[in-house]
């Protein structure tokens, strides 16, 4: 199984190596657990057989080539200050954090990138990025959350409109859509 893993490990001094120190909107995607396998695992869900990937604070494993978890791996170790990463892994997972982590500013060692590759970072990188919305989704989740707690009076319903919301919220940000509705984003 160690040979299947896709690895991602700083060199150098990393301002953290703090298993579970990832960002807040990871934390919200992911539950954690610390039994099966070496490290924090994070998991999808709580149906989860295996962990999605685990953070051993030195490193971070995976035996995905998912381009999701991989760009979650990439915003941990910009999370955590590692500005130069090693690679190990099946080639695709290596390409993609390749891709994603200069994306990001992070120098990567363990994988030699194509012409290809090289035109399609370049490709990405002159891509528009998304500007930031009036509001920020903190903001707007608590607008959201008072005129519910002023409106909705059963605590359970509460609960379940909120969860909701916060859910939407998170689905809207990690696409890195502005997070307010469409008849704003057009002004």
């Amino acid at each position: 199984m160690a040979e299947d893993l896709n690895i991602v490990t700083p060199e150098g001094r990393p301002r953290s190596e703090t298993p579970g120190d990832v960002p807040e909107r990871i934390q919200r995607r992911y539950l954690t657990e610390r039994r099966g396998g070496a490290g924090l695992g994070f998991y999808a869900d709580a149906r989860a057989d295996t962990a999605t990937f685990r953070d051993e604070g030195h490193r971070l494993s995976t035996g995905r080539n998912d381009p999701h978890v991989i760009r979650d791996l990439v915003a941990i170790a910009q999370h955590r200050g590692w500005t130069t990463i090693s690679v190990r892994g099946h080639t695709e997972f290596r390409r993609e954090v390749w891709l994603m982590a200069r994306a990001a500013g992070l120098e990567v060692r363990g994988y030699r990138p194509t012409e290809r590759d090289r035109q399609q970072a370049e490709r990405q990188s002159d891509a528009p990025r998304p500007r930031a919305s009036a509001l920020e989704g903190r903001d707007r989740l608590r607008i959201v959350e008072a005129v519910v707690r002023n409106r909705v009076v059963e605590p359970s319903e509460q609960a379940r409109i909120l969860a909701a919301a916060r859910a939407r919220l998170a689905q809207w940000l990690d696409r890195g859509a502005p997070a307010g509705p469409a008849r704003e984003r057009r002004r």
